[in-house]
C-alpha cells in the first residue's frame, strides 16, 4: 500500500510538469497566457520540493495507517480459520473459527462456511463411529451363536442333526442379509447403486410380491387388502419388489396381527406405492428418523423382534436411486403408512 501510494504521488508530480510543458508552453496556450515568457527551468525549486515531500509523507502515512487497519481486519479472520484448520487436521473436530466484529462481510461468510464444514465433518465422524458400533453389535450375536454351536460339534457336546443345522443356516442367512443391506446402502451413498431400468407396471410388480408373501402374512395374523391401480414407471422391478418385501416383513414382525392395505396410485407427477398397517404405530417424531440405518423404537420396533435395523434404510436408498423418496406417516386411527413416491411415465 505504501509503495503504491508513493508511486502514485510520483506519477502525479511528473504528470503535472509534463502537462504545463506540453499544454501551456509548447502546443496550446490558454487565453491570457500568450505573453507569458517560458521559464528558464522546469526543475522544482526548493520550496516546491519541500511541499512535494511534505504531501508525499502525509499521503504515505495515511496509506500506512489505512493498510494496517485493512490488514488487521483481513488477516485476523484468516488466521482464525487457519488455526482452526490446523486443530481439525490434528484430530480436534470440535475446533471452530470465531469471527470478529470488525470482519469484512466476505471474511465473516468464509468463517461461517468453514464452521459449517467443520460441523459436517464432526457429524460424519460421529455417524461413522455409530455405524461401526451398530455393525459390530449386529454381527456379534449371529457370530456368537455360530461359534458356540460349531465349538459344541467339535467338542462332541452337540450332535449335528437337521434341526441344529437349520439353526445355523438361519444365522448364516441373517449374516448374509446384513451384508447385502450394508452393500446396498454403501453403493447408494456413493451414487453407485446399479439399477436395471425398464418400463414396468408398478401394480404388476406389487401383485407378484403379494401373491408370494400372502400365505406367510396370513399365518402371522396379517390380512391383506390390495387396491392396485395400473401405473407405469421406469424402474428396476427386482428392487421395487425388494422394497415391498421389506415393508411387508416389517408389518409381519412389528404390527401383527393386523390388517394391511396395499395401494398403487398415480398422481400428476408421481407413481405411489402405499402400505398402510393398523399396528401399534410409531413414537411421536419417529417419522423423521425411521429411515436412518439401525434405528429402532424402544417399544414396538425392538431388537428382540429380529430385525437388523437396515431394512427401511434400504427402502429409502432404493427409492432415491429411482429419483423418488420414501416417507412414513401415522395411520388413522392407529398404525403406520409407508409411501414410496417414484417418477411416473406418461400423463
Amino acid at each position: 500500500m505504501a509503495g503504491v501510494t508513493g508511486l502514485a504521488l510520483i506519477i502525479m508530480c511528473a504528470g503535472s510538469f509534463l502537462f504545463y510543458e506540453l499544454v501551456f508552453f509548447r502546443f496550446w496556450a490558454p487565453e491570457g497566457f500568450e505573453g507569458v515568457p517560458e521559464p528558464d527551468s522546469y526543475w522544482p525549486t526548493t520550496p516546491e520540493w519541500t511541499a512535494f515531500l511534505v504531501l508525499w509523507a502525509i499521503g504515505l502515512g495515511g496509506a500506512i495507517v489505512a493498510a494496517m487497519r485493512f490488514a488487521r481486519r483481513l488477516i485476523h479472520p484468516l488466521d482464525a480459520v487457519a488455526t482452526a484448520a490446523r486443530r481439525i487436521a490434528a484430530g480436534d473436530l470440535g475446533a471452530r473459527a470465531m469471527p470478529t466484529k470488525a470482519s469484512f462481510a466476505e471474511t465473516r461468510q468464509l468463517i461461517e462456511d468453514f464452521n459449517h464444514m467443520a460441523g459436517q465433518l464432526s457429524r460424519a465422524e460421529t455417524e461413522m463411529r455409530a455405524w461401526h458400533a451398530a455393525i459390530a453389535h449386529e454381527l456379534r450375536t449371529p457370530l456368537t451363536i455360530l461359534r458356540g454351536q460349531i465349538q459344541g460339534y467339535v467338542d462332541g457336546v452337540f450332535i449335528p442333526d437337521p434341526p441344529s443345522l437349520q439353526v445355523l443356516l438361519v444365522q448364516v442367512e441373517g449374516l448374509s442379509r446384513i451384508v447385502d443391506d450394508l452393500k446396498i446402502l454403501t453403493l447408494a451413498q456413493n451414487g453407485r447403486l446399479e439399477l436395471r431400468l425398464e418400463t414396468i407396471d408398478l401394480a404388476g410388480e406389487v401383485a407378484s410380491v403379494v401373491a408370494i408373501t400372502k400365505p406367510m402374512l396370513q399365518q402371522a395374523g396379517v390380512s391383506i387388502h390390495a387396491d392396485l391401480g395400473s401405473v407405469m414407471i421406469h424402474g428396476d422391478g427386482a428392487r421395487i419388489r425388494q422394497v415391498l418385501t421389506v415393508l411387508l416383513e416389517n408389518v409381519r414382525r412389528y404390527a401383527a396381527p393386523c390388517e394391511v392395505r396395499i395401494e398403487t396410485r398415480a398422481t400428476r407427477d408421481h407413481a405411489i406405492l402405499r402400505v398402510c398397517d393398523h399396528g401399534p404405530g410409531l413414537p411421536d417424531g419417529a417419522e423423521k428418523i425411521i429411515f436412518d440405518p439401525f434405528w429402532r423404537s424402544d417399544a414396538s420396533r425392538s431388537r428382540e423382534s429380529g430385525g437388523s435395523g437396515l431394512g427401511l434404510a434400504v427402502v429409502q436408498a432404493i427409492a432415491q436411486a429411482h429419483g423418488g423418496v420414501a416417507v412414513a406417516m401415522a395411520s388413522e386411527p392407529q398404525g403406520v403408512t409407508f409411501e414410496i413416491r417414484l417418477p411416473k411415465i406418461g400423463p
